[in-house]
């Protein structure tokens, strides 16, 4: 890949972040987030934050030059909703699942294989649907070692919660929220 001769990164803005992540998680995008179950996120919470206009209800008419304090958070709360809805799809009907399929969990609610091939080929997944790339070896050490981490936490549910942490890590990079 070559390196941009401009070093010239945007942030995506409300309809791309939301577009690119129900793309790469296979989600419309009216179930990427929505607040309290019905307001959708990117266009109606948090529409400004991410870098949009809101001219009825606010009077902001023009997006504003420079992302603000709040942004993070609200690309942290689209991409957390985004990855848990998938992560809800894949492990409730795992015959269908698209990222996280062939991920068995023990009694306890662990990852029965970390180390094996469907862990492995999630992580792929991740990022080839989200990044258009492969992952590096160090970024899958790096999100095997997060399931390492989280089983010796105190989780109830650390398969599902590595899945939709190894999720909210890939979608929440500076590589997926700038362009």
């Amino acid at each position: 890949m070559a390196r941009s001769s401009r070093n010239n990164l945007r942030f995506k803005g409300p309809e791309r972040l939301a577009s690119d992540f129900a793309a790469a998680l296979s989600l419309p995008v009216e179930q990427v987030c929505n607040e309290l179950g019905q307001y959708p996120c990117t266009t109606n919470v948090h529409t400004v934050a991410l870098g949009g206009v809101e001219p009825y209800g606010l009077g902001v008419y023009e997006p504003l030059p420079f992302t603000g304090v709040t942004t993070p958070i609200a690309v942290d709360r689209v991409a957390t909703a985004a990855c848990a809805r998938r992560v809800t799809l894949d492990v409730t009907t795992p015959s269908e699942a698209i990222i996280f399929g062939g991920i068995e969990l023990n009694a306890q609610g662990r990852l029965t294989s970390r180390e094996g091939e469907p862990v492995k080929n999630a992580i792929t997944s991740l990022y080839q649907r989200a990044l258009l790339r492969d992952p590096t070896e160090t970024e899958v050490g790096a999100l095997l070692q997060l399931a390492t981490d989280i089983e010796s936490s105190s989780s109830q549910a650390p398969g599902r919660d590595w899945m939709k942490a190894a999720c909210f890590v890939v979608l929440s990079s500076a590589e997926s929220i700038f362009f």
